[in-house]
C-alpha cells in the first residue's frame, strides 16, 4: 500500500508502523542525564511528534558545539510533554509548543526548557500552529475537519492568571495550518488559504486568495507562509507554488513545481535568512527559486544518495542559510536522522545526528 506521508504524516503513519530501537550515538545526551543551563550555546531544537497516541512527544536540543541533547522538555520538567507535537513558535521569552492529540499548547522558557503554562483547549480540535497577534493574544489553527470547517482560535497567553484561555474562534473553510502576519494581515493556510485584516478576524472579516483562474488555493501542513525580500507572500501547494501580493491579494506568479516529479507531492517550503531564495523539496531533493528571476528550477541542489533509504518527513532552512532534513528512515518508530547541508555545494556541512520520532519542525535560536 502506498503511503502518502502529507496526508497521513502524523495519526495514521503513526498507529500503522511497528516500534523501532532508540540508538545513542557518541555525541549525545540523554534526558536522564540532562541539566538545564541558561547559558547553554543552544543552537536549534527539534520538535519531534512521537509515536501517536503514546504521548512521546519530545524535544531534541542540538548545541553551538554539536552536542545533542534529547528529551529536554521531560528532563527539565519531570513529565512527558504530550502526544503528538506540531510546531514550535518563540514569543517574548516563551516557546509555544501546540500537541494536536493532547489538545494543548505546552509554554515553557526559550532558555531553561521550565514550564511556565500548560494551556488545555477545551473543544473539539487538534491544535497545530501559532501566531503571535500582539499584545496578549495568538491565534492558533486546527487540523480537524468537522462538516468541512475548523476552528481559527484566539486564545488568551496573560500566564499565570485565573482565565477561560480560549478567547473565541472564528469557523473556518476546512482544516487550517501555518500562518504569517505581513502588513497587518494575517494569511491563514490550509484546506482553502484565507487573509484577515488584523482589527478584524472575523467570519465576516474571512477572504480567501483565489487563483487568476479564480480557484482557491490549499496549502500543505508542512509548508510555511513566507515572505520574500520583495515584501511579497509565497505558499506551496502539492504541486505549484504561488506568489502573492499582499496588498491586493492577488496572485503575482505561478510555478508548476509538480512537474518537477511526476505524480510526486511538494511537502515542505522554506526561505533564506535574507529573503531572496526559495527552498522546496520533493521526495529526497532540494529545489530553488530566485525571487528575482521567477522560474521553475531545471535541477536540484541536493539530490538522493541511492545507498541510503530516506524518507524525508520534513526540510527547513537554518539562520546560517544550511538546510536540514529530517530523515524518518521509511517511516520506522527509530529515532529520525537530520542531515545538514550546504546549498551551495549540496554537501553535508556535519555529522548526521539523531532526533526523536517523526521530526515535525526546527526551531533555530
Amino acid at each position: 500500500m502506498k503511503i502518502d506521508f502529507i496526508q497521513y504524516g502524523k495519526a495514521t503513519l503513526g498507529a500503522m508502523l511497528l516500534c523501532g530501537l532508540v540508538v545513542a550515538c557518541d555525541k549525545e545526551v540523554i534526558y536522564d542525564d540532562f541539566t538545564p543551563d541558561e547559558n547553554d550555546d543552544c543552537r536549534a531544537v527539534v520538535v519531534n511528534e512521537g509515536q501517536f497516541g503514546y504521548g512521546t512527544s519530545s524535544l531534541t536540543m542540538l548545541t553551538q558545539q554539536g552536542v545533542v541533547k534529547q528529551d529536554v522538555f521531560r528532563g527539565v520538567n519531570n513529565r512527558p510533554m504530550g502526544d503528538v507535537a506540531q510546531s514550535m513558535t518563540r514569543i517574548g521569552d516563551n516557546l509555544y509548543v501546540p500537541l494536536n492529540n493532547s489538545r494543548k499548547i505546552e509554554v515553557f522558557n526559550h532558555e531553561t526548557f521550565k514550564s511556565v503554562e500548560t494551556i488545555s483547549i477545551n473543544e473539539d480540535v487538534i491544535p497545530m500552529y501559532v501566531q503571535h497577534l500582539g499584545g496578549d493574544s495568538i491565534a492558533v489553527t486546527d487540523q480537524m475537519w468537522r462538516n468541512s470547517a475548523s476552528k481559527l482560535m484566539i486564545i488568551d497567553i496573560n500566564h499565570g492568571s485565573q482565565r477561560e484561555p480560549l478567547r473565541r474562534y472564528v469557523k473556518m473553510d476546512g482544516q487550517t495550518f501555518q500562518m504569517a502576519l505581513v502588513q497587518n494581515k494575517l494569511f491563514v493556510g490550509g484546506s482553502k488559504l484565507a487573509v484577515f485584516d488584523l482589527g478584524n478576524i472575523t467570519e465576516s472579516g474571512r477572504r480567501h486568495v483565489l487563483t487568476s483562474g479564480g480557484e482557491t488555493i490549499q496549502t500543505v501542513d508542512f509548508s510555511k507562509i513566507v515572505t520574500d525580500k520583495n515584501g511579497n507572500v509565497w505558499v506551496l501547494t502539492a504541486y505549484w507554488l504561488y506568489c502573492i501580493d499582499p496588498k491586493t491579494e492577488k496572485v503575482l506568479h505561478t510555478l508548476d513545481v509538480g512537474s518537477l516529479n511526476i505524480n510526486a507531492r511538494v511537502s515542505s517550503f522554506d526561505c533564506s535568512p535574507d529573503g531572496g531564495t526559495l527552498y522546496f523539496n520533493v521526495h529526497s531533493s532540494v529545489y530553488t527559486v530566485n525571487v528575482d528571476d521567477i522560474k521553475v528550477p531545471t535541477a536540484p541542489i541536493i539530490a538522493p544518495v541511492v545507498d541510503k533509504a530516506r524518507t524525508i518527513y520534513h526540510m527547513c532552512v537554518s539562520k546560517e542559510n544550511t538546510i536540514f532534513m529530517c530523515d524518518v528512515l521509511y517511516g520506522s518508530l527509530s529515532r529520525a536522522i537530520i542531515h545538514e547541508y550546504d546549498p551551495t555545494t549540496g554537501h553535508t556541512v556535519r555529522d548526521d545526528f539523531k532526533a526523536g520520532i517523526f521530526p515535525h519542525a526546527i526551531y533555530f535560536k
